[in-house]
């Protein structure tokens, strides 16, 4: 599985990398977009079906065992892909490229030893942590996880030494065949076993999951064997310096899912205290992470992916000393601000249609509930947003062990936010989003304060698309349901009406962007040609 490119090409490549690195973060972010847009999508769509095959507690249950499952999985390897991406561009920056077969190798190990101990506890104890979390009905799928587990430190190993090459097409490629592989054979399973109970129906989505990755690791490592080679060479100070970052940066990464696994075991529990009975109580849980929350997570597509694309670009220039990084990271966080505030309120505008036609099955106040829900979350969205990109300069930087203690106090305040708030009946299930808002906020400044020096954006490149976006909002809201069209066709028309208007407004900023887009490619083609001759 190690490997180093073998075409002579590359080399050449790499000596011009200072000049096409702002390509290269635009085609990576591009990539994981577009990818990463295709699997949200196919994971809305599984939620859709899914939630009419288990019911609203069916994908309650499903939600509780998924929380504690991506607790596992990113404690685990969380912080192996970043890591690797790091350390991989680093060495090659440095032409060390014999130290891949050392971090490939400690990669592995640590992942599938720590994935394989996490899996078996799990299995171990899957009747006590279903019952705890009030829901017996995830027990049998708990079983799963001894595989689950290690399969997903496996795939993030061999995604992480590809996005240090910032070749993100495999990663892409992969995400893709997972979550299609999931699409397709969760819903089988789940439909097949489902009708026995919703025990076994969540077994049977999450047997879809196991084989999703089963197919993707078949995939990445047949593109590994196929089109690259490694030298070499061992390397004993880069498994210690991997190690010396890995550990913090998983455990730093995982509060987030711990997060969510604790608001598994403790909402559920904190509703029934607002007045809200067990079942309801289950349901709004499973509306505010499967409904709401899957919505919510296509613009954080945007943010995920220019941060994954960022980092090894970033890493590259400061291993090189080049004065570039501090523009390039500027310029990122313009392009995603612009295109990251028309997705976020343009879902907040058409939310309650947009439910009504992909959940049909909720009920008026299930409905109101997923609104309002996705009016505050949406806020979330936006600061989790910034929170991603600030952290990636923070892990480019190596600063791990700042980044654990940003998100462990962000993880605490949430905590405690979730456990008074929940319980309090004018707030409830809402109590979860004012926890997020409070995490996200606290990572946010906290990695603002350290990356102060490196961000430079005018107050003009941040309030013209926040105006224009409030101005695409007001369209949007005076046109949907004035004409008569089907409920797709109005969602369609008003939103494109008001992305018209968003651009409109928006451009002044954007002309800027395209002209030194331009300007720069021009630039970049000369100095390649003049390099070549």
């Amino acid at each position: 599985m190690f490997f180093i490119c073998k075409y002579p090409l590359y080399n050449f490549l790499l000596s011009k990398q200072n000049i096409t690195m702002k390509k290269s973060i635009g085609k990576g972010s591009i990539i994981l977009i577009v990818s990463g847009m295709l699997c949200k999508m196919l994971g809305a769509f599984f939620r859709l079906p899914l939630t009419n095959i288990l019911g609203i507690e069916g994908i309650g249950v499903f939600q509780m065992v998924m929380a504690v499952y991506s607790f596992a999985l990113v404690l685990t390897s969380g912080g192996v892909s970043t890591a690797l991406s790091k350390f991989v561009s680093q060495a090659r920056a440095r032409g060390d490229f014999g130290k891949v077969k050392s971090l490939m190798k400690t990669a592995l190990t640590y992942s599938i030893v720590l994935g394989f101990v996490a899996g078996a506890i799990l299995f171990a104890f899957a009747f006590p942590l279903a019952k705890a979390q009030g829901a017996e009905s995830g027990k049998l799928a708990y079983r799963l996880m001894v595989l689950l587990i290690p399969f997903g430190g496996i795939i993030a190993t061999m995604r992480g030494i590809f996005q240090g090459y910032e070749n993100m097409t495999p990663t892409a490629v992969s995400q893709i065949i997972e979550q299609a592989i999931k699409f397709v054979l969760g819903l089988l399973f789940a439909y097949l076993l489902g009708s026995k109970s919703i025990e076994s129906g969540v077994f049977g989505a999450f047997l879809g999951v196991c084989a999703g990755e089963i197919v993707a690791i078949i995939y990445l490592r047949i593109y590994m064997k196929v089109k690259t080679q490694f030298v070499p060479q061992n390397n004993h100070l880069a498994t210690a310096s991997f190690i010396k970052a890995v550990v913090p940066l998983s455990l730093g990464v995982a509060v987030l899912p711990l997060v969510g696994a604790i608001d598994s075991f403790i909402v559920v529990s904190r509703l029934k205290l607002a007045g809200i009975d067990g079942q309801m109580a289950t349901s709004l849980f499973g509306l505010q992470t499967g409904v709401v929350g899957a919505i919510l997570n296509f613009p954080l597509i945007l943010s995920s992916s220019i941060a994954m694309a960022i980092l090894p670009s970033i890493s590259f220039l400061d291993a090189k000393l080049s004065p570039e990084s501090e523009k390039a990271i500027s310029d990122a966080l313009k392009i995603m601000w612009i295109v990251l505030l028309p997705i976020v309120f343009g879902i907040a505008c058409v939310c309650r249609p947009l439910y009504q036609i992909i959940y049909p099955s909720l009920d008026e106040t299930m409905l109101s509930f997923a609104v309002q829900l996705t009016y505050l979350g949406a806020v979330s969205t936006i600061i989790s947003a910034l929170m991603q990109f600030f952290i990636a300069l923070l892990q480019a930087k190596g600063k791990w062990n700042y980044i654990m203690l940003s998100y462990m106090i962000g993880g605490a305040l949430k905590v405690i936010a979730v456990v008074i708030l929940c319980a309090l009946p004018a707030v409830n299930i809402f109590g979860v989003v004012v926890g997020n808002i409070l995490l996200s906020s606290t990572v946010c400044i906290m990695a603002l304060v350290k990356n102060k020096k490196k961000i430079s954006i005018g107050l003009f490149d941040l309030s013209l698309p926040l105006l224009s976006a409030i101005a695409m909002t007001l369209t949007v809201s005076l046109l949907l349901n004035r004409f008569d069209l089907s409920p797709i066709m109005q969602i369609i028309f008003s939103v494109f009406c008001g992305g018209g208007v968003y651009i409109f407004f928006s451009l002044p900023l954007l002309a800027g962007i395209f002209k030194e887009f331009f300007a720069k490619k021009l630039s970049g083609e000369q100095n390649e040609q003049n390099t070549i001759n």
